[in-house]
């Protein structure tokens, strides 16, 4: 099974004008999947909707490649429709079959214009207008880039053809109310209309027009977006006006007799065929030809496979130019009552398709309408800007939109790692806390810790080591979440047991070694880890205190609380190979009874439903409170105080705590 894309508007204003050309590309695939498919394979059709809006569009043909992986799409029908796919197509890199008349200029690798250029329908209108009808031309478009452009080498060509624009009016795209401008169109009294207004627009054009008494007679229409579709939801209003096309239902030839019955067999009796229904259908059959020569679904292959491929359609023999544009006839036709066209001229043979105006020919046979062109493009830009912007706006959302699609999948591919990661972490972290009976063990301090790691494990860390009589304890918090943040940890705690083990006892000289230590492995590992980390080393009640971290916060039997600051005593770690001379240390003295408390700042910065920190105003009074009672209460009730002020709130830091008191040889 190979899936194609048909992206079309199914709602909105041009719906009317739409939904039979998808109907016409889902013919096309049923027939082929008759006679056996493509390659071996049956075509799935995947239908999305544009809605009748350049945004859409572009949003479904990015859906369509991605998500659906169509190997082609099928669709569109005004240029700022085609314009909005055309930037998904091309870095996607996927081909889009367009089956509409358009104004060219355009000539994209990954676009086949299978709809008539202006050479192939407006020129020839142009022509036979003025040979017909008359040389005073009032110009009605929607206001967008096909009715911009052809209008311009409308009146380019009456210049050198000694015609005249009497009026020239653009409307919003669905735009209902033509009072004034029918009104404009009575008092300057043109020979003709030329009409390249899209969508639903045309029923309620027709019909004002003729409700305002104007006869084909007196003031004909000339339409190059009014097909059979369009023909029949106006109904009499249209009668004896006229439209430029190079295929019509009327055409009396075996091949479109069988087409509209098979058309008709398929969708019902009432339902009719138009140039862009057969584009849609003959361009499925122009793909399947390129897919089969190729031999393959690939883009690049099929594109180059395209080029001169002939395709017997309902209309005619059809031709791909490398142009990517197809040659065609031209035909022009009346509107009977009924919702037909008769056929009152046709073109001699195919017209080759110039979608430059003929500067691509040797010739320069055009070159004064390309002149006039090109005179005008300030004029064209103005007009164009809210439609460029809106293009632009358009790229940067998709940009967007790809970036955050590739981000979430590499999200979600990071995020097992990450759990896999986080469970590594938190167990290590675990691991690495003093166990009790090592604490008990300490003379002269009665100790407590406390250690919850986060969700995403915040890098908190402390320790405490005893060698020769000394106690050296540790307590520091590594930057950021993760095993980074484990590895680190580790590292600290291994290189400054080493250096305890080789008789380093200087608080200074282990802070600086353990830096050092630090700022060569995070830059071995491309890391832009660091930590603060206080060391303290106690013995016989005097703490030395070096490093920096949180406050060391002393608090007397008789209440009384110190708060040491430890900014001036070091440096965060591995942010400078040399931190010996930011270090320094202070020595405190402890009396029994005394409680000497360290902590991360996952406890003073937690917060509660109304999102207000915990703070160190509150710690100390809970401190303060339960001074009197052992390391192990007092770590308690600050847990217990904390978790009641968190309540339900997510823990966003580690928590740790580190609870010492002072009670001397009698512990």
């Amino acid at each position: 099974m190979v899936k194609v894309g048909i992206l079309h508007s199914l709602t909105g204003s041009m719906a009317i004008s739409e939904s039979s050309l998808r109907d016409a590309a889902l013919m096309a695939i049923a027939e082929i999947n008759a006679a056996g498919g493509i390659l071996g394979e049956a075509i799935e059709p995947v239908i999305a909707d544009g809605a009748s809006n350049p945004l859409q569009f572009a949003e479904q043909a990015e859906g369509l490649i991605t998500t659906e992986q169509v190997a082609t799409l099928f669709g569109c029908w005004t240029s700022a429709s085609r314009k909005a796919v055309l930037p998904v197509v091309e870095t996607q890199n996927r081909l889009l079959w367009y089956p509409v008349q358009y104004e060219g200029l355009e000539c994209s690798p990954n676009i086949f214009y299978t709809g008539s250029c202006l050479n192939q329908q407006v020129e020839p209108a142009v022509r036979w207008l003025l040979r017909n009808k008359g040389r005073r031309f009032y110009l009605v478009g929607s206001d967008y880039i096909f009715p911009w452009t052809a209008n311009k080498l409308i009146k380019a060509s009456l210049q050198s053809l000694e015609g005249t624009v009497v009026g020239e009016e653009y409307c919003n795209l669905g735009e209902q109310d033509f009072t004034t401008l029918i009104r404009h169109i009575q008092e300057t009294q043109p020979d003709l209309v030329f009409n390249t207004l899209n969508g639903d627009s045309n029923l309620a054009f027709y019909r004002q027009y003729a409700a305002a008494g104007i006869t084909a007679a007196e003031i004909p229409i000339m339409a190059v977006s009014v097909a059979e579709v369009e023909l029949q939801l106006i109904g009499e209003a249209a009668t004896g006006h006229y439209a430029s096309w190079s295929y019509f239902q009327s055409l009396d030839t075996p091949s479109n007799r069988h087409f509209v019955e098979q058309f008709k067999r398929r969708y019902g009796a009432d339902r009719v065929t138009s140039d862009p229904i057969e584009a849609a259908y003959f361009q499925v059959y122009l793909w399947k030809q390129a897919v089969e020569q190729a031999q393959s679904f690939e883009s690049e292959r099929v594109r180059e496979a395209a080029y001169g491929q002939v395709f017997e359609a309902p209309g005619g023999p059809i031709r791909v130019e490398r142009n990517h544009h197809v040659w065609k006839p031209c035909h022009i036709a009346e509107a009977l009552p009924g919702g037909q066209f008769q056929i009152i001229y046709k073109n001699n043979g195919p017209l080759k398709p110039l979608p430059w105006l003929g500067v691509e020919e040797v010739s320069f046979s055009n070159s004064g309408v390309v002149v006039q062109l090109l005179s005008e493009v300030s004029q064209w830009i103005q007009k164009g800007q809210q439609l460029e912007g809106a293009l632009t706006q358009l790229q940067r959302e998709m940009a967007e939109r790809q970036r955050a699609e590739t981000a979430l999948q590499e999200s979600q591919a990071r995020l097992a790692r990450t759990q896999a990661e986080l469970e590594i972490t938190h167990r290590m972290q675990k691991m690495l806390l003093p166990p009790e009976e090592e604490l008990q063990q300490v003379v002269g301090l009665d100790i407590a810790g406390f250690m919850e790691p986060a969700e995403e494990v915040g890098g908190d860390y402390y320790d405490v080591l005893q060698h020769n009589g000394r106690v050296q304890i540790g307590i520091g918090d590594v930057t950021g979440h993760g095993l980074e943040s484990g590895v680190v940890m580790l590292m600290v705690q291994t290189a400054i047991r080493t250096l305890l083990t080789n008789g380093e006892t200087d608080p200074v000289k282990v802070l600086n070694t353990v830096n050092r230590t630090l700022y060569d492995s995070t830059r071995r590992m491309r890391s832009n880890k660091n930590m603060t980390l206080s060391l303290l080393e106690y013995e016989a009640g005097k703490l030395r205190l070096s490093g920096q971290h949180e406050e060391l916060i002393i608090i007397h039997p008789d209440g009384l609380l110190e708060q040491i600051d430890t900014f001036e005593l070091g440096f965060p770690l591995g942010l400078e190979s040399d931190i010996s001379s930011f270090t320094a240390e202070t020595q405190i003295q402890l009396q029994t009874g005394d409680v000497a408390v360290l902590y991360t700042d996952g406890i003073t910065e937690a917060m509660n439903g109304d999102r207000e920190l915990y703070g160190p105003e509150r710690l100390h009074r809970v401190l303060q409170e339960n001074r009197q009672r052992s390391a192990k209460e007092i770590r308690a009730a600050v847990i217990k105080d904390l978790r009641d002020y968190i309540g339900e709130q997510k823990v966003f830091d580690d928590i740790t705590l580190l609870v010492l008191k002072e009670v001397g040889t009698a512990k």
